[in-house]
């Protein structure tokens, strides 16, 4: 009974972590190539698009590159990922998020107690490290020091990267 059930909970977590990987596909962040900018009174659909028709401030002396297309982001919410592996595994909507809620809390934990997660054909969680460092306020010039910090970092494998760039 405990080896079945823990293929069975292997098996959906590596349907989960799929929907992941293919959400992450389908998100500009990894797949746009030019960065897009917040347009103020905007909302957030229409200032991605506003963003990227918006004629940017020329530099001087800069050397012309090749024009750079912008992708639509599409947002793939909590509920979107829950239906998608209730749908992927035929559990039940509570026994999906639950299943979902375990794996981010599994990372989560693992992640910011100093422990590098390595998923193979899909990337690495890792904690890193920002040294102390001096800063400047933008409003009044003022010197500033900035604390010491960790702050989580995603790495995506070759195999990730290659998914969300099919035509390289």
């Amino acid at each position: 009974l405990s080896v079945t059930h823990s293929l069975s909970t292997m098996k959906t977590l590596l349907i989960i972590l799929s929907l992941f990987l293919s959400w992450l596909t389908r998100t500009s962040a990894f797949s746009s190539t030019q960065p897009f900018r917040r347009v103020r009174g905007v909302s957030s659909s229409d200032a991605t698009c506003l963003a990227a028709a918006a004629p940017k401030k020329k530099k001087a002396a800069t050397k012309k590159k090749a024009s750079k297309t912008a992708v639509k982001e599409e947002t793939f919410r909590k509920g979107d990922f829950v239906a998608s592996i209730q749908e992927k595994t035929g559990l039940t909507k509570t026994d999906s998020e639950a299943a979902l809620l375990a794996v981010l809390d599994t990372i989560t934990s693992q992640v910011s107690e100093g422990k590098r997660i390595s998923l193979q054909g899909f990337g690495t969680f890792k904690l890193g490290y920002r040294a102390a460092r001096k800063g400047r306020n933008p409003q009044t010039g003022e010197e500033i020091q900035i604390a010491a910090s960790n702050a989580p970092s995603f790495t995506a494998s070759k195999t990730f990267k290659e998914k969300c760039n099919p035509n390289r």
